[in-house]
């Protein structure tokens, strides 16, 4: 059976052939019951087991194809906000013990093996999940090496950094598609190229372009008042516009801490590292940790963006947004711990990439399940779930026989889930996150199964 709410993403499904857009619908609602099984393990008979492979097989299906659908999907949802930030990241997907990825490169320097992702995130200030904007996925050629030519003498395009200017333009095009909303590329330092502040320039003497948060990587030099100075010595010089205090979380222990930082701002000229190419005006933000606790290096960042800073509040703005930055970081370990993306093996990068591009479908609709809940709790769940789902999630988690005759709201069906997912719900417990839910998930389907074969009105029990 076809889930209600891939019928609804997929919607506009184009593979070439009927029959595998339909294939490609069973394969995404199947999957998405089972996320972390592997493809012999998400199906209960061989000739379904066979068909699974032979889709990713076939040369007419490929990630792109499978992708296209939920982006469109993902741009109504964005013309729907008024302001969407879109985080852009890198990850790595380690295959150096499947030695049936020929296709595999070198993903670290310890000679791992394996492939990379480049995605971006479209999600609300609120952090309500948006979907995927982008995806690329590669393997490093082998035969190429960048070390024989020094990387600074080589065109962008040759570069692999070539990909965050790639990010920037498609946020372009969305911020052209979804005119509304107010399009802001988000990224850490990785994505401080100056290519793309040159783009942005272009655009907006132009046109539409989106707008940028990136945290800065290199202390440029700067053009102030006709004389050359360095970036974070300019800023350091400026005076103190506030003290803010916000909350973190440590990438090691996942435990939240409070920061406070003080906060300084102005705009500058950067000068290009090419002769005639323009300076580029953009305006930097300074913050400092405070007393940071015993032990620990200060917090120190300096990010670079197009939005305007002439107050503290227009700060604030930008702060919240870039500590927004941390869902991508979430999303991707849904994607490679609750999809376990690393696992899925079908011997070459052609068949693999599509099921790659179906997990990042999988790996979206658990953080926005996670999220709309917090947005609006109170929404029935009956949008969101079957009802063999609801009425099964209910009595497995409440071993209460007598089932409400109407369906639960949205936050009482996510406490469900997470309770089958091991949620205890002490009084001191906070929300359940991510990983709950897709433990959680797991469990609820395999309960709704049995319903669905043994529950009320099933045909099962009325031959018996």
């Amino acid at each position: 059976m076809i889930s209600k709410w891939v019928e609804e993403e997929l919607e506009s499904i184009n593979i070439g052939d009927k029959r595998l857009n339909q294939r490609v619908k069973r394969f995404l609602s199947t999957a998405s019951r089972k996320p972390s099984a592997s493809i012999c393990s998400m199906f209960h008979t061989r000739k379904e087991v066979q068909a699974a492979y032979r889709l990713y097989d076939n040369d007419l299906v490929t990630e792109q194809k499978i992708f296209d659908p939920h982006l469109k999907k993902t741009l109504e949802r964005v013309s729907e906000q008024s302001v969407v930030l879109c985080l852009c990241d890198t990850t790595s997907l380690n295959y150096t013990t499947r030695k049936t990825q020929p296709d595999s490169g070198y993903i670290s320097s310890n000679n791992a093996q394996g492939f990379f992702l480049h995605a971006g995130l479209a999600i609300t200030p609120d952090r309500l999940h948006l979907g995927v904007i982008q995806q690329k996925f590669w393997a490093r050629d082998k035969s190429k090496s960048e070390k024989s030519i020094h990387r600074d003498f080589l065109p962008i395009e040759e570069k692999e950094s070539f990909r965050w200017l790639e990010s920037y333009i498609n946020c372009c095009e969305i911020a052209e598609k979804c005119k509304s909303s107010r399009i802001v590329h988000v990224s850490d330092r990785e994505g401080d190229i100056i290519e793309i502040f040159l783009e942005y320039q272009s655009r907006k003497s132009t046109g539409i372009a989106a707008d940028f948060i990136i945290r800065s990587n290199h202390n440029r030099l700067i053009d102030s008042d006709k004389a050359s100075k360095k970036l974070y010595e300019h800023i350091n010089a400026l005076e103190e516009l506030g003290i803010l205090e916000f909350e973190i979380i440590d990438r090691v222990t996942d435990k939240k801490r409070t920061v406070r930082q003080s906060v300084k701002a102005g705009s500058v000229a950067i000068k290009s590292k090419e002769k005639g190419k323009p300076d580029v005006k953009v305006n930097v933000i300074c913050l400092k940790e405070i007393d940071p606790p015993e032990g620990e290096e200060p917090i120190v960042w300096y990010l670079l963006t197009s939005l305007p800073i002439r107050t503290l509040g227009e700060i604030k703005a930008v702060i919240k947004y870039y500590l927004a930055r941390w869902e991508v970081e979430i999303f991707f370990k849904t994607y490679k711990s609750g999809c376990k993306v690393e696992e899925k093996s079908l011997r070459s990068a052609k068949r693999l990439f599509p099921l790659f591009s179906l997990l990042l479908i999988i790996a979206w609709r658990l953080n926005f399940l996670l999220h709309m809940n917090r947005v609006m709790p109170e929404i029935s769940c009956e949008l969101f779930f079957e009802e063999s789902e609801w009425k099964a999630g209910y009595v497995a988690a409440t071993r209460d026989r007598k089932i409400p005759s109407e369906p639960p709201t949205l936050e009482k069906m996510i406490y469900y889930i997470a309770k089958l997912g091991g949620y205890l719900g002490r009084k001191n417990d906070s929300q359940p996150g991510v990983k709950l839910l897709w433990l959680g998930i797991a469990a609820l389907h395999n309960y709704a199964d049995a319903w669905e074969l043994f529950g009320p009105g099933s045909k099962t029990k009325q031959e018996i």
